[in-house]
């Protein structure tokens, strides 16, 4: 079973700091890693095809001059870039960070007991997979939950059944017969929805 489709829109974009911050400094990291090495290899590559030839045209101090201004002017544009690299970067950050914090404050309130919720996130959020498989996990233990907490109290109702059957006279065994199997059958339900789950006691 999947989650609902309602979604809900996400004011909140640093919600995760460490998280986050470390996507984007990733995310940073290899574009500018990326743009210096393609920005000199194609500067340098040109210079070196260039730079012979060139040399008999244009002075060495005004080859400098060029090779100097096109360095400014490379790092003058990823500088430029960074802000947008920024921007990017904690945009895609928080699809994966609301998320996680969406996941880990439902799986919070599971452990308080909380079996009711579903985990919903935004339309265009990574982890849908990881969600939907959450909520399925906590359908399938709130079911078990359920079952057996409805032949406990069947169960309880057959026990005070019994104990008035032994108090009354005459003795009604007929009665008696069919509570305690009405009890076993209780109990087998008990057993067969507790047995699905495989624990450190199995």
């Amino acid at each position: 079973m999947t989650t609902t489709k309602k979604t809900f829109r996400r004011r909140q974009y640093i919600i995760k700091k460490g998280l986050q911050f470390r996507y984007i400094g990733i995310v940073f990291a290899l574009a500018l890693l990326a743009s210096i090495v393609t920005g000199y290899t194609v500067f340098a590559t040109g210079w070196t095809l260039l730079g012979e030839k060139l040399a008999n045209v244009y002075p060495q101090g005004r080859l400098v001059y060029v090779f100097r201004t096109t360095n400014l002017a490379l790092m003058r544009n990823l500088l430029f870039v960074s802000p947008f690299i920024f921007i990017l970067g904690l945009f895609f950050s928080h699809k994966i960070a609301g998320p996680v914090y969406r996941i880990e404050k439902s799986l919070y309130e599971i452990i308080k007991g909380n079996l009711t919720l579903k985990i919903r996130l935004r339309k265009g959020d990574e982890l849908w997979d990881l969600a939907n498989l959450l909520t399925t996990l906590t359908e399938s233990f709130n079911n078990s939950v359920s079952v057996n907490k409805d032949a406990a109290v069947k169960a309880q109702k057959e026990i005070e059944t019994v104990e008035k059957l032994i108090l009354s006279q005459p003795l009604d065994l007929n009665a008696m017969r069919i509570s305690i199997k009405n009890l076993q059958a209780n109990i087998e339900t008990i057993k067969t929805s507790l047995d699905k789950w495989k624990t450190t006691a199995s």
